[in-house]
């Protein structure tokens, strides 16, 4: 056989070995999408009810944190979903003034607090301080709070140990009460979500901690599902907080997107 058929021959041959490794490629694309676990999918139907998550899709790695997030200075109106009542709830985002949290942003939440996000150095966006008005204090957690790390593949976990330190919002020099939090953060998938906003293909995020701060036991779960340029569209938020005889919180409750203003 001549040294051109066999160079021939060569050349087919690798041209079937791409061509089939495309074809497997393009189908473990495909199978990236990670169907919601039935643990998980029974959590959240209870806080936002049914018929608001629906079928799996393909699911990249994790973005940039900008890329989830809704528009600076805009508002978000969210229906609160708690023992079948429903209100709303409007929660802004804006840039941190404060310059002993800045450079970062203030995301306010009516009534409620506000959360004060930064970047880290490997481009991970955190929480790295959360005000409760309904308690009157001030958290600030080292090192913050993951709440979107680029690059997580779907169906990875990071954990981390945050030291928290509180603070009276009277005096934000003082250290009340300090303590521990275990976190898990779990990318679970890539869901279409549907919500009083629109339809959505949005990444869920799960929190799970466990920890004592000052007199509390703190155990909570939280389910974020998070669309590029919206922020958050849904929550199902799962929190027991026992401090003995002096403080009890046993929330259960659900938020979905109703308009972006």
């Amino acid at each position: 056989m001549s040294r051109r058929r066999i160079t021939s021959w060569t050349l087919i041959a690798a041209l079937t070995v791409v061509c089939l490794n495309s074809v497997r490629d393009a189908s473990a694309d495909t199978d990236s999408a990670i169907p919601l676990p039935a643990t998980d999918k029974e959590e959240i139907e209870k806080l936002i009810g049914t018929g608001i998550v629906h079928d799996a899709q393909p699911a990249a790695p994790l973005g940039t944190p900008e890329s989830y997030m809704p528009p600076v200075g805009s508002s978000m109106i969210y229906q609160l979903v708690e023992k079948s009542n429903r209100t709303q709830e409007t929660q802004t985002l804006e840039d941190t003034t404060d310059p002993t949290l800045a450079p970062g942003w203030h995301y306010s939440v009516e009534r409620v607090g506000a959360y004060y996000f930064q970047t880290s150095s490997d481009g991970s966006l955190q929480t790295v301080a959360e005000q409760d008005l309904g308690n009157k204090v001030l958290s600030k957690f080292s090192p913050g709070e993951p709440l979107i790390i680029p690059g997580l593949k779907p169906g990875e976990s990071r954990k981390s140990t945050l030291q928290v330190s509180v603070y009276d919002l009277s005096d934000l020099k003082k250290v009340t009460h300090s303590g521990s939090l275990d976190v898990t953060y779990t990318y679970v998938g890539t869901y279409r979500v549907t919500v009083p906003a629109g339809t959505y293909n949005a990444v869920l995020i799960r929190w799970d901690y466990a920890g004592k701060v000052g007199p509390a036991d703190i155990k909570d779960s939280q389910y974020r599902f998070l669309a590029p340029g919206a922020g958050m569209v849904a929550m199902a938020q799962i929190r027991s907080i026992s401090a003995m005889l002096i403080y009890n919180d046993h929330t259960k409750m659900g938020k979905l997107l109703e308009r972006i203003q």
